[in-house]
């Protein structure tokens, strides 16, 4: 620990002095620091929290057993989520912002700000896994949480495509995630294509009912104001058929076409998915990779992984997990880091951090 506090010392103190000249050469070769984040908010009970935190601690000894900062200041976290009933495990992550160092004349700065990070997370993902949405979301879209890909099993861990993402700013970058979970398994499941099928034929009958309602309303409110007038008017039959002529009729006629309408804008999405429904069981058994059709906005258009407009539909999966764990226990961790690849320094932290995640080692800490 002297050792650290002194290492520490020595590199403050040599980002403080002048140098005969500052480059980013030089900069690339600069020793960094580690610094420990503040605490932020804490959930659990006392003996999850002491757990958890015991998970943490081994993850950034994991890290920095590996990992030597250059050029940047590492401030390191673990963060702590409130207990939410309908997750299997509690949500906690070890995370490391690494801020740039910068040439202010021949004086060593560290920016305040930064889009590279690194997170370790257990049992949290960047998908709502936990509980399929309610009926307000599924009245207005997919019915379904998505992914925008699919992992591939490699080496006993989950790998996702390395994706172009936007920085602050609008900067360019890459962004790379693992799935490290129990073998063979993930912790959320794919819909099925009949599934999204039946789904959305019953969103689309929601959407259908309720575009119908406001001309519905108006019909009915016709028809019990035609009751009143019948017998208001039954002992006038000239002022029931000026009534029926220039009120009811007309304003019957007008709303009922818009219900005919309506019916016949719906049509062709509903006998699209009629059509889809009779695929062979076995495509229908297909998981569900879906985008919207760009001629027809009410319908969607069944496509594979590497549509970058693809969305692969999943659910929960219950079964994943063990209840028997305490809810401290990682049962699965999801590793995820973002940079500049074109920004040296941030380019250097993404390559580097990488290679210090020990994927076994997480592996064997999973419901522990």
């Amino acid at each position: 620990m002297m050792k650290f506090i002194i290492l520490f010392y020595l590199t403050a103190v040599a980002l403080n002095t002048s140098a005969q000249e500052c480059t980013l050469e030089t900069l690339l070769q600069k020793p960094g620091i580690w610094k420990a984040s503040p605490k932020g908010s804490q959930g659990g009970t006392p003996a999850e929290l002491a757990n958890e935190k015991k998970t943490i601690a081994a993850i950034h000894s994991m890290i920095s057993s590996k990992y030597t900062p250059k050029a940047v200041e590492a401030n390191f976290h673990g963060a702590y989520n409130p207990i939410y009933p309908n997750m299997a495990g509690n949500s906690y992550a070890y995370s490391i912002i690494p801020l740039n160092f910068y040439c202010n004349g021949n004086t060593i700065g560290v920016e305040h700000e930064t889009s590279t990070y690194f997170a370790i997370s257990a049992n949290i993902f960047d998908a709502e896994i936990y509980e399929s949405p309610d009926n307000k979301e599924s009245a207005s879209g997919l019915g379904f949480h998505f992914i925008k890909d699919m992992p591939v099993e490699k080496d006993g861990y989950w790998q996702f495509k390395t994706l172009d993402v936007t920085l602050g700013m609008g900067q360019p970058g890459k962004s790379s995630s693992w799935l490290i979970t129990y073998n063979g398994k993930l912790p959320y499941a794919y819909v099925t294509k009949k599934e999204f099928l039946e789904t959305r034929k019953i969103i689309l009958a929601n959407e259908k009912r309720e575009s119908a309602s406001s001309s519905q309303d108006v019909l009915d409110r016709l028809e019990m104001e035609k009751g009143f007038k019948e017998k208001e008017y039954k002992d006038d039959p000239e002022k029931l058929k000026k009534y029926m002529k220039m009120d009811y009729t007309d304003s019957k006629e007008r709303y009922e076409k818009l219900l005919r309408e309506n019916e016949k804008t719906y049509k062709p999405a509903f006998e699209k998915i009629e059509t889809q429904l009779k695929m062979p069981a076995a495509e229908l058994s297909q998981p569900a990779i879906v985008k919207m059709d760009p001629n027809d906005g009410m319908s969607y258009l069944f496509t594979d992984d590497d549509d970058p407009f693809g969305q692969i539909l999943i659910k929960p999966n219950p079964g994943y997990f063990n209840n028997k764990l305490p809810k401290s226990a990682p049962q699965f961790f999801w590793i995820y880091v973002r940079a500049s690849d074109k920004e040296p320094i941030a380019a250097n932290f993404m390559s580097d951090i990488i290679k210090a995640v020990d994927f076994s080692q997480l592996k064997n800490m999973l419901g522990k």
